[in-house]
């Protein structure tokens, strides 16, 4: 009787402290965000007044899409807090919106880039295959219900 308390102790304090460390990593993620967002209005602006205007498109979708990799790890946690388990399938979500990232960077670099061509086309076929890895494994995950 007395082991089963003080496991019943032990059991209540750890998700104390786990509770107490998603809600940290929730408010630094919301302030992540916060910042991602603020800076994505601070690139629209200069944008409106700069003569690079492709270049400024560019780095708001950059921020766009790095903020909504922040949601999706946000989103991770609220999962975690919730059912008490680690999902698979938001971090291959997290891949898959990285990896398009990347390509939309590297198509637009492209562009401008000539001397680089060759090692963006290497970069953007891996990143297709990693796409197509992601792709397939949140089609599994959510088949098999991992």
């Amino acid at each position: 009787m007395e082991d089963n308390k003080r496991f019943l102790f032990f059991n209540q304090s750890f998700n104390w402290v786990e509770n107490i460390v998603y809600l940290i990593i929730v408010l630094l993620l919301l302030v992540t965000i916060g910042i991602l967002i603020y800076n994505a209005f601070l690139v629209v602006a200069k944008t409106l007044y700069s003569s690079d205007f492709i270049h400024g498109v560019l780095k708001l979708i950059d921020h766009i899409l790095l903020t909504l990799m922040v949601v999706e790890i946000l989103y991770t946690v609220k999962i975690s807090i919730q059912l008490h388990k680690l999902s698979a399938a938001p971090f291959f979500i997290i891949g898959l919106i990285a990896s398009v990232r990347r390509i939309l960077i590297i198509s637009v670099e492209s562009a401008y880039l000539y001397e680089r061509f060759n090692q963006h086309m290497i970069e953007m076929g891996i990143l297709g295959f990693i796409i197509l890895v992601f792709v397939l494994s949140l089609i599994l995950c959510n088949k098999y219900k991992f």
